[in-house]
């Protein structure tokens, strides 16, 4: 047996401890990826530079959901807190304590904190598809709060327009009425 080198690691202690760095990092990709399309985003966020905003998460999102469901889906879904800095470009960068984990700490002064509810993640789900934003508590500093509830208003994901750039206009035209009809669909469907 072999003592040390990069096969002898601590394993994480569950499977959302060891995907939950990886998965950060793509949605603040994604994040910096909707407010780079928006100038007027990044103009009021620069001001703000070396702010932070820090996301809460409460409530349980099993709760709602039928007991067939929520007895294949692992305990313990909802997401940790996470603290975004403002960067000088007017983007976003996560926020990291000494030890290199996002930290969970509470915001400092000047900064904001952002609290949603996931208690109802099917409602949370069709709001999205009606193009409803969830109901955000937003504390802290008042200058920062209305950039970041404008942010919440007026930014939009424009996936057919990035779909159009890797594979032409029509395939995006065919999958947008494809994730229309699906969308319809959802927001038809009622659980029990």
């Amino acid at each position: 047996m072999v003592s040390g080198g990069p096969y002898n690691r601590v394993m994480p202690s569950s499977l959302t401890s060891w995907l939950a760095p990886a998965a950060l990092a793509r949605l603040v990709l994604l994040l910096n990826h909707v407010v780079a399309s928006e100038p007027q985003a990044g103009l009021r966020l620069r001001p703000h530079a070396g702010r932070t905003i820090d996301l809460r998460f409460i409530g349980n999102p099993l709760a709602q959901l039928p007991p067939m469901l929520a007895g294949l889906l692992p305990a313990g879904l909802t997401p940790p807190p996470v603290r975004l800095r403002v960067t000088p470009a007017g983007l976003f960068e996560v926020a990291e304590d000494a030890q290199g984990a996002a930290s969970p700490a509470p915001s400092e002064a000047g900064g904001l904190t952002l609290t949603v509810r996931l208690d109802d993640p099917l409602a949370m789900l069709r709001q999205g598809l009606r193009g409803q934003r969830p109901e955000v508590q937003i504390e802290g500093d008042a200058a920062l709060a209305e950039v970041a509830s404008w942010l919440m208003k007026n930014l939009r994901w424009d996936v057919e327009d990035d779909v159009a750039r890797w594979l032409g206009h029509t395939p995006a035209e065919l999958l947008r009425q494809l994730g229309e009809q699906v969308r319809q669909a959802l927001q038809r469907f009622k659980p029990r």
